[in-house]
């Protein structure tokens, strides 16, 4: 059976159309990897939200109890003293959007907060995409890039100026 020239240039092309597709999937790693990035996203903007809360509590009341259940409730009342801090009346402290867990906070010797901690799926940072308004003062770190999949902390700066 013969075949004419345009059915051998069609069939190259469908392999090179192929051959596209899958360099395309091992470039960027596939959905698997752009869902871990979007979660890890999520988990990032999740930090800087509680960073600033934290800091709202922080200027309203000195140090942050270890049992963070405080702060939530803090921030669920609308007249409550970290809400009146000047910046903070649209502060939210969130868990990891993910997992739905609280942050890991880190202490000094003193007790005083120093970090927050979460778990990332990927070793990416989503740098400038995401605006991150006050919480850059708060965590000035935030959009350095993370080396490695796993626990990354970010320094908290909790008397920095929210406004």
């Amino acid at each position: 059976m013969a075949f004419d020239r345009h059915t051998l240039i069609g069939g190259a092309l469908v392999g090179v159309i192929a051959i596209a597709c899958i360099a395309g999937l091992l470039i960027t790693g596939g959905p698997g990897e752009a869902r871990k990035q979007k979660e890890d996203a999520a988990r990032l903007t999740a930090v800087s939200e509680t960073a600033v809360a934290l800091a709202c509590y922080h200027q309203a009341h000195g140090s942050i109890p270890a049992d963070t259940a405080q702060v939530e409730s803090e921030f669920a009342d609308a007249a409550s003293a970290s809400r009146r801090v000047k910046g903070c009346a649209s502060a939210r402290f969130e868990n990891d959007a993910v997992t739905g867990e609280p942050f890991h906070l880190r202490r000094d010797d003193t007790g005083t907060v120093t970090q927050i901690c979460a778990e990332f799926a990927t070793s990416k940072s989503i740098g400038g995409r995401v605006r991150y308004g006050s919480a850059m003062a708060i965590v000035p770190d935030l959009r350095e890039a993370r080396e490695t999949p796993g626990e990354h902390c970010f320094a908290l700066n909790l008397d920095a100026d929210l406004d």
